[in-house]
């Protein structure tokens, strides 16, 4: 709900960028927030009320552009942002690595309070790392999805450096039980 979105806008254009649900959910917070301040609202009202609306307006796209050989980074507010480009066949790889010490290795303890963590990165020609996205727990499904898809309509290739939890792996189902002899 809270996680960048891979949207197709056409077969040769797809855009990568901030969720409905985000804004969605900012905008009511800044809307109940003027509703309960009864038309008399304090100091620190207002600023909640500012920055929820500043929430609601946020604006992180990634545009994958075929047609014009276009990779564009947009960030800022929706009426209000900076723009990057370069061409789109400038991008060299696309990684998913971990971040911080392996979720493998840690501890059982640790491992039971905190989440496993990781970067969704593309890297270009020059070796600069663009993060598109840092994803946590079981958004890491969805996010190697949303990586290999947009590795292949790049077509570049795509390096999955997360090891994935045994709850992640799909499991063969078990053979049904045989009649005993």
């Amino acid at each position: 709900m809270f996680n960048p979105v891979l949207r197709a806008v056409s077969e040769r254009r797809l855009v990568y960028s901030t969720s409905s649900g985000f804004r969605i959910v900012f905008a009511v917070i800044a809307g109940f927030l003027i509703f309960s301040s009864q038309g008399q609202p304090g100091v620190i009202l207002i600023i909640l009320i500012a920055l929820s609306a500043l929430g609601a307006l946020y604006l992180e796209r990634w545009v994958f552009d075929k047609d014009d050989n276009l990779f564009e980074k947009n960030v800022g507010l929706l009426f209000l942002h900076s723009r990057k480009r370069q061409p789109l066949d400038n991008l060299a790889k696309i990684v998913l690595r971990e971040v911080g010490p392996s979720y493998q290795d840690r501890p059982k303890m640790m491992k039971a309070v905190s989440r496993q963590a990781a970067i969704l990165a593309i890297v270009d020609q020059t070796g600069t790392n663009h993060g598109l996205d840092m994803i946590k727990g079981a958004s890491l499904r969805e996010a190697r999805g949303s990586a290999q898809k947009l590795a292949k309509f790049c077509d570049i290739p795509f390096e999955d450096l997360v090891p994935q939890d045994e709850e992640e792996v799909p499991q063969p189902p078990e053979p049904p039980p045989g009649p005993t002899a």
